[in-house]
């Protein structure tokens, strides 16, 4: 729990952080929508571990400090239940480190921790929380519009894992 409300903590202070920048700052903020395809295995009583593919849409918001360094944020929820097992909430801040190839184009890694509501049908729920890493590309359409795909495990503890390939549209302000 101590965990989940520093995770709590670090949204808040990013949010303040991307609030509280100023006008030349904004042009690095950026606000996206991912859709996730995910693999994801849930133990909630240590006997008999489910495992499921639910789809998950998110929101995420981030500020670039440089062409090489962001912070992210991202919130989603699982589009329904896939192997009797439902993700009700999934909470990320996560680094992204970040190599610019061409004027379009980036390959980056992400580090961080997650916090997950996970549901598993007729046995119950816990929220499970981690380490979050992976490798994307990103894809700039134009100066404000961009695509990403990466591949983040969200989550690897005894009870939860989460990884998966997501898909992100952002705009950036």
């Amino acid at each position: 729990m101590v965990v989940s409300n520093r995770l709590k903590s670090s949204f808040s202070f990013l949010f303040f952080l991307l609030a509280s920048a100023s006008a030349s700052a904004q042009a690095n903020t950026y606000a996206g929508a991912i859709f996730s395809y995910t693999s994801t295995e849930y133990n909630i009583d240590g006997t008999s571990a489910e495992s499921g593919r639910p789809l998950l849409f998110q929101a995420q918001i981030g500020h670039y400090f440089n062409d090489y360094v962001a912070l992210e944020g991202r919130y989603g929820v699982s589009t329904g239940r896939s192997g009797g097992i439902s993700v009700d909430g999934l909470a990320s801040l996560l680094v992204k480190g970040n190599v610019p190839i061409t004027d379009q184009t980036a390959i980056y890694a992400l580090v961080g921790g997650s916090s997950a509501k996970l549901d598993q049908q007729n046995k119950g729920s816990s929220t499970e929380t981690g380490m979050s890493f992976g490798l994307g590309a990103h894809y700039a359409l134009g100066k404000q519009t961009a695509l990403t795909l990466e591949y983040l495990n969200s989550l690897n503890t005894d009870k939860a894992r989460i990884g998966g390939v997501n898909l992100a549209f952002q705009y950036r302000f």
